[in-house]
């Protein structure tokens, strides 16, 4: 305690530099912390996903400017589609999705209010909660090959219910706070088992995906899965492969194209789409790296150049300690503490600056939850690196105001200024 008054005190005498530091602190972590995000983000997609990477394939269409052309066709034709993926060895497996949304019904749950606020996309202009869900045919959950930690999955007669029977769904992590396994959801979903906290695929033409921890997964019911509408739709948007290494993607081509179709199909890796999402949002990062690094850079310089105008300011202090039988290392504990209140501040303001200037995407983060470079969080691993940032700049800046501490003398410091 002796120490930290003597720091505070210190800090007092010097006010206009240490307000100065606390300034570049604030705006330097905050960008810091911004950067930590992306770099974060960018390795969550690269190694988070619950699909592989490697083998998996979305079927994309070009442009829709006229809609889905559903009357040119018929339930056969793209019957005849799925049995010749089926039948092809390239083609280790396939399967459908689509999106939907699970608005919860307070009276039907007697729902945490943490949770009906968390769960309530007011982006979108709800004012009830809801949960993003992944409706998926049998074909498509069995690629997923799932392994959970605890529930038994969805099971085979899930698949041949009808869309209002009860079924079995697995959910996100987030929901273990509030649910066991064996507990209904809205009268119908019944809760099988918790998804690990990876990300899935919910839209094939774009780069952004849903992440699990507060998702559902729904078993398609057999009147959808058998319906044309919803047929024709899922082999344009929703369709998914697993291929071989080496698999003739040309002839896969052929296969998923209908004839006289408006809307031309193509498989597009997955992975490729991951690698090159995350390599153009790294470049794109680069600027602020360097701002980043600046940043660091220029806080060491500042903190050894202000400590050292501080032990020039306070000589005779510091000479009477040293001549009283205190050591070197003490004097610099003494800095170090001095230097690390200004560096805690400047970082709890920093965390106010980012809370303020990125509110809105904040937000819009934590409703829709989506896997993408702009998912900005501030959750424990992100606090850690921030303050890991701030624990290098003051290890490096210590051990250099260490070398001029080293050189001083009682002798020469008695005297001089107070």
């Amino acid at each position: 305690m002796f120490r930290i008054r003597n720091a505070m005190g210190a800090l007092k005498s010097r006010w206009v530099i240490s307000i100065l530091l606390l300034i570049q602190f604030t705006y330097g972590l905050s960008t810091i912390t911004g950067s930590i995000n992306i770099f974060y983000n960018l390795s969550y997609l690269s190694n988070q996903s619950i699909l592989d990477l490697k083998s998996t394939f979305l079927v994309v269409p070009d442009k829709i400017t006229g809609g889905l052309l559903k009357d040119k066709f018929n339930q056969e034709q793209v019957k005849n589609i799925y049995t010749e993926l089926g039948n092809n060895p390239d083609v280790v497996s396939y399967g459908t999705y689509y999106e939907d949304t699970v608005l919860l019904d307070p009276s039907k749950d007697s729902l945490d209010s943490k949770m009906v606020v968390e769960l309530t996309k007011t982006n979108l202009g709800f004012d009830v909660p809801s949960i993003s869900a992944i409706v998926l045919d049998k074909n498509y959950y069995q690629l997923l090959e799932l392994k959970l930690k605890r529930g038994q999955g969805l099971l085979e007669q899930d698949f041949n219910k009808n869309r209002n029977e009860n079924v079995h769904v697995l959910v996100g992590s987030y929901f273990k706070k509030y649910y066991k396994i064996g507990d209904v959801i809205n009268s119908q979903y019944t809760i099988n088992g918790f998804l690990p906290d990876k990300y899935i695929v919910n839209n094939n033409t774009s780069n952004t995906y849903q992440k699990l921890d507060k998702s559902m997964l729904i078993p398609m019911s057999k009147e959808i899965y058998n319906d044309y509408n919803s047929m024709f739709t899922r082999l344009h948007l929703g369709t998914i492969l697993k291929l071989r290494e080496g698999a003739d993607l040309e002839n896969l081509t052929k296969i998923i194209r209908l004839p006289g179709n408006d809307v031309s199909l193509s498989l597009k890796s997955f992975g490729e789409e991951v690698k090159q999402n995350v390599k153009d949002n790294a470049y794109i990062e680069i600027p602020q790296l360097i701002l980043g690094i600046s940043f660091i850079i220029f806080s060491i310089i500042g903190i050894v150049v202000t400590t050292i105008v501080s032990i020039m300011i306070r000589k005779r202090e510091f000479g009477i300690k040293l001549a009283l039988g205190e050591s070197k290392f003490g004097i610099l504990a003494q800095i170090i503490i001095e230097n690390s209140i200004i560096g805690i501040t400047g970082v709890v303001l920093s965390l106010g600056h980012f809370l303020w200037k990125y509110s809105a995407l904040l937000r819009f983060s934590s409703e829709f939850n989506y896997a993408s470079a702009l998912d900005y969080k501030l959750n424990g691993t992100i606090l850690f690196f921030v303050f890991l940032v701030l624990l290098v700049i003051i290890v490096i800046s210590s051990c250099i105001v260490y070398l001029f501490i080293r050189k001083l003398d009682p002798k020469t410091l008695i005297g001089g200024m107070e």
